[in-house]
């Protein structure tokens, strides 16, 4: 059930009028919303819950099991264990394919581990049940002795697909206690929502295709057309990504659980570094928590320093698939901020780029435009099936054809990605773009409508793919 549909939002009218209808009585709440989880869920595939009803009982099972314990070291062997059990999912279903072809004689059984179905999300929950048992370890966020309540928080079908991965100390108990929006809180949630709308049903939508053509007829283009080919992707990639974690928050909100903001207009970035502090901020939350701060983080030498930081995007690019391209495609984001690091440049950047100004200094623009052009090499990589694509798309690029002129269906469909930014950098100091000052009601209700226009005219009715990181 994608969000852009009328079907979705025939099913959330009612869940929303079920859900409020019992504010009073939260454990009520909670299975109103667990059957909505599992409705919305099932709606993908029938066997989906069985999978997602397996980890929320293993993870409570495990998280009550190292809560009784008052040993170290029994409290850890549990934890390891839980870690073990809960990513072994994830790792046979993403990897099997990687780990058994490589071993002679196991094609068969490739092909059988190959051909099971995955469950849509997999990683985001996982990633969530793990966090929780380790958080519940560490004495960070208390046991959750109510089933129904955690498994609300771990299915929650906002995030259950695509993120925000909640963090158990902060979004957890939310699921305890009634959250009633109020009506700043609703107006906020629809102007995320209208705007999301708008990136995956005009922007998204207008340019795949486009991004699938470049890829798909490399061989064919110049050099030009292919890096615009993979600057549309950089721009489809957050349009799509972005507009579901928009999405996702204004209906969260809605149901008074304030998920995550994942992300926060990277595209303004002066650096790889704050780049990924604004790009899927819950991913790099996350192993910032569980996986760089207890490998010692930049606590230590340089040396281990930078390799803490291609570890991490090492193993991120391995979150994505049992590919090269991704392991080629997360060490090249680690590479960038070696340069940085060893010259001391890596600049922590509180503020948002010009703030208080509508034009960036010269300076700001080459460290917005490198870390742009920076970002836009590594979608070779994270798009292309295979490294043999990627090599030669790189080649094209990097060859004397990038003076030719690209095709007029690329440059098109960048023009049409304009706007967006446009907008998106007028409204950079704002939590969304549709934010607009509460003194202003005709502007905000005018720009409500204008967005309601736009989608409805130039959305593809046609086009109702389903977000690109589902299959992560």
């Amino acid at each position: 059930m994608l969000f852009n549909t009328l079907q979705f939002a025939y099913f959330f009218a009612v869940i929303l009028v079920l859900y409020w209808a019992v504010w009073k009585w939260r454990n009520i709440q909670n299975l109103v919303l667990l059957a909505a989880n599992f409705y919305f869920y099932n709606k993908l595939h029938y066997t989906f819950p069985l999978y997602l009803i397996g980890m929320i009982t293993t993870g409570y099972c495990f998280a009550t099991f190292i809560n009784s314990q008052n040993n170290p070291a029994r409290r850890k062997a549990i934890l390891v264990a839980g870690i073990c059990i809960l990513g072994f999912g994830l790792t046979y279903i993403k990897y099997s394919g990687l780990i058994l072809g490589s071993i002679t004689g196991m094609a068969q059984w490739q092909a059988s581990a190959l051909g099971i179905l995955v469950p849509l999300g997999i990683s985001y929950y996982t990633f969530a049940s793990i966090g929780y048992i380790t958080d519940v370890y560490r004495r960070k966020t208390p046991l959750e002795k109510n089933f129904i309540t955690y498994a609300s928080y771990i299915s929650f079908f906002p995030h259950l697909l695509s993120g925000p991965i909640p963090s158990s100390v902060n979004i957890l108990p939310q699921f305890s206690k009634a959250n009633f929006p109020t009506l700043a809180q609703i107006e906020h949630s629809v102007g995320e929502i209208l705007w999301g709308l708008f990136k995956k049903m005009v922007i998204a939508a207008h340019v795949e295709k486009v991004v699938g053509y470049c890829y798909a007829s490399y061989e064919d283009q110049n050099g030009s057309t292919l890096f615009l080919g993979i600057l549309l992707f950089n721009l489809y990639l957050y349009a799509d990504f972005s507009a579901y974690s928009d999405i996702a928050r204004g209906v969260g909100r809605l149901l008074g659980i304030e998920l995550a903001q994942n992300f926060k207009m990277p595209f303004f970035s002066r650096n790889p570094g704050e780049f990924w502090r604004r790009w899927h901020t819950s991913l790099r939350r996350w192993m910032l928590d569980y996986l760089y701060i207890p490998l010692g983080g930049n606590k230590g030498s340089t040396a281990m320093y930078i390799f803490s930081l291609l570890f991490i995007f090492t193993f991120s690019g391995l979150w994505h698939g049992a590919n090269m391209t991704f392991i080629c495609w997360g060490l090249l984001n680690g590479l960038y901020f070696i340069p940085y690091i060893l010259t001391g440049t890596l600049t922590r950047y509180k503020d948002v780029v010009a703030k208080g100004r509508l034009f960036p200094s010269l300076k700001e623009l080459l460290q917005m435009s490198l870390t742009f052009f920076l970002m836009t090499l590594t979608r070779i990589f994270f798009r292309a099936p295979n490294m043999t694509v990627a090599k030669g798309i790189a080649m094209r690029i990097f060859s004397s054809s990038i003076i030719a002129a690209p095709i007029a269906l690329v440059v098109k469909s960048v023009a049409i990605c304009i706007p967006m930014i446009a907008f998106e950098w007028i409204q950079r100091e704002k939590l969304f773009v549709l934010q607009i000052s509460r003194k202003h009601m005709a502007v905000r209700i005018a720009g409500y409508i204008v967005v309601v226009i736009l989608i409805y005219l130039l959305h593809k009715k046609q086009n109702m793919s389903e977000y690109y990181y589902f299959k992560f």
